[in-house]
């Protein structure tokens, strides 16, 4: 089955592992897909067969796994179907070591990649891993679906972003802006800090300034986007405290945070920055993880001045 229209983009990539949360997960990518006139391409993994060097053990069958890989793919499909029944869905049932094994060549090709998530708190199971790897390495934006059934279509509540004033921040922006655009959904940008000035002595004049310079930090950030997006309203947020927990509180109620990936490490591989990575594992609602874009336009780096790609 193909849409009407032209995809304007590469693919959405969905993992699906039978999980409720997996299902909600290919349902908001349909809507999304949607959105951007593109199609979904859902994956499920299939375990490799192993290799025995003694008695071989008993084992499910490879016809087992495969039918119950087609029955998740078949379970997301119908539920996309209930919500958008033109859109162009390919399903694939690939083999690999791990799911991240099989979804980062993938990403290669795609306009974001989506997994679901019930999990919060440390890292811990084969889904948290298979999120963070991701989210280290695709080169696209990543999201990881997390929330009540209930809210697996996008609608109209607040979209939130993390802004530090980085290049790494510019993309988590654009990303933010052209979401909060598409679903006619508020947007509240939020900029954190510490302070050096003692918590009784805020009011000085330390203090203030300080306000003052982050403040600009985020009305930089920010610059140019309100007039490519003019029907999104845009609450500013500038706090002193920890990035986490200022993002965790204005997120509670949000249907999206959005945040910054954070470059590259000392031997050029990809690094995920502590505050996006404390985000994937505490976060209530979804988190997107944003890749530094072509389009995104230029903005004053921070990360030279600050160290590690801005202020956290």
């Amino acid at each position: 089955m193909t849409d009407a229209r032209a995809p304007s983009l590469e693919p959405i990539v969905v993992g699906v592992d039978g999980s409720t949360a997996a299902r909600a997960a290919s349902r908001w990518a349909a809507v999304v897909a949607e959105q951007h006139g593109t199609t979904l391409h859902l994956v499920h993994v299939l375990p490799p067969r192993p290799a025995f060097y003694a008695e071989p053990r008993p084992l499910p069958s490879e016809d087992e796994d495969r039918i119950a890989g087609e029955t998740f793919l078949d379970g997301a499909l119908r539920s996309i179907r209930t919500d958008r029944a033109a859109i162009a869905v390919e399903c694939s049932l690939l083999t690999g070591s791990t799911a991240a094994d099989v979804l980062l060549p993938l990403a290669d090709s795609a306009s974001m990649v989506v997994i679901g998530s019930t999990a919060r708190g440390p890292v811990q199971g084969y889904l948290n891993a298979t999120a963070l790897r991701l989210a280290h390495h695709c080169p696209c934006p990543v999201v990881v679906w997390r929330g009540p059934e209930k809210h697996a279509i996008p609608d109209h509540r607040t979209v939130v972003v993390g802004v530090d004033g980085s290049r790494c921040s510019v993309a988590a922006v654009a990303d933010a802006f052209d979401f909060a655009g598409r679903f006619d959904a508020p947007l509240v940008a939020v900029h954190s800090w510490r302070s050096g000035v003692p918590h009784d002595a805020e009011d000085a004049g330390g203090g203030v300034a300080a306000g003052q310079r982050e403040r600009a930090v985020l009305v930089e950030s920010l610059g140019g986007w309100g007039d490519r997006f003019p029907d999104v309203v845009v609450r500013e947020i500038v706090e002193c405290g920890g990035a986490g927990e200022v993002l965790l509180r204005w997120c509670e109620d949000a249907q999206l945070l959005v945040v910054g990936s954070h470059g590259h490490g000392a031997l050029g591989r990809a690094v995920l920055g502590s505050t996006s990575q404390d985000m994937l594992h505490r976060a209530r609602c979804p988190v997107m993880i944003s890749k530094i874009h072509r389009d995104t336009g230029t903005v004053h780096d921070h990360a030279a001045e600050f160290g590690d790609c801005g202020r956290r």
